[in-house]
């Protein structure tokens, strides 16, 4: 992680999760991850807060820096699909050309507005950590799922053919979207600082 690009972004936070008018949504002490991409580019992170609370794990292209960044884009079509809200729905289909649709939420998400300042935090247990601040809209919707044939060396029996789900597009709907504060620290691993 020395090398990447997006060092000033990366690292576990602290969270506490609010509404968009600033009052409690219910989460605390959760945690939150933020790193580069594969591409290894500055203005692009991952955000996951490891299946806890939206749940979220998205590729997001920023403007700005850490000090002031926000999405490069809010239009849903510019946005990178949220891994969590792709899971494959079961049973497996039972032949090829099938179509499936299912609600899901969160499909995409874009930050309207993050901060991410050094040593302007105190943390649950008083040390001192950099703070981080962002204001996310979560963008939800229904998920088209297809059928094909799964090619025969992937098959757990060659013989036997067999069929799976394959994402294949996404519908947003505009009713459905949710704005949410991410407030807190950087995770220093003192004792003190667990909930």
């Amino acid at each position: 992680m020395w090398d990447s690009q997006a060092l000033e972004y990366s690292g576990r936070y602290v969270i506490s999760l609010l509404n968009e008018d600033g009052t409690s949504a219910g989460v605390e002490g959760q945690e939150i991850q933020l790193y580069s991409t594969a591409q290894n580019l500055k203005s692009e992170i991952w955000i996951d807060d490891l299946a806890g609370i939206f749940p979220l794990k998205s590729k997001f292209s920023l403007s700005g820096n850490s000090n002031l960044f926000k999405s490069s884009s809010l239009n849903f079509d510019s946005l990178t699909n949220n891994l969590s809200s792709l899971t494959l729905p079961t049973p497996a289909p039972s032949s090829a050309g099938l179509s499936i649709t299912k609600d899901r939420g969160y499909i995409r998400s874009g930050v309207i507005e993050g901060k991410i300042i050094p040593k302007a935090a105190t943390t649950l247990g008083g040390n001192v950590s950099d703070s981080i601040y962002m204001k996310i809209t979560l963008y939800s919707g229904t998920v088209t799922f297809k059928s094909y044939s799964v090619p025969v060396k992937l098959r757990a029996d060659p013989e036997v053919e067999q069929f799976a789900w394959k994402y294949d597009s996404v519908t947003y709907d505009t009713t459905l979207d949710e704005t949410y504060i991410i407030s807190g620290y950087r995770f220093t691993g003192f004792t003190e600082d667990q909930y």
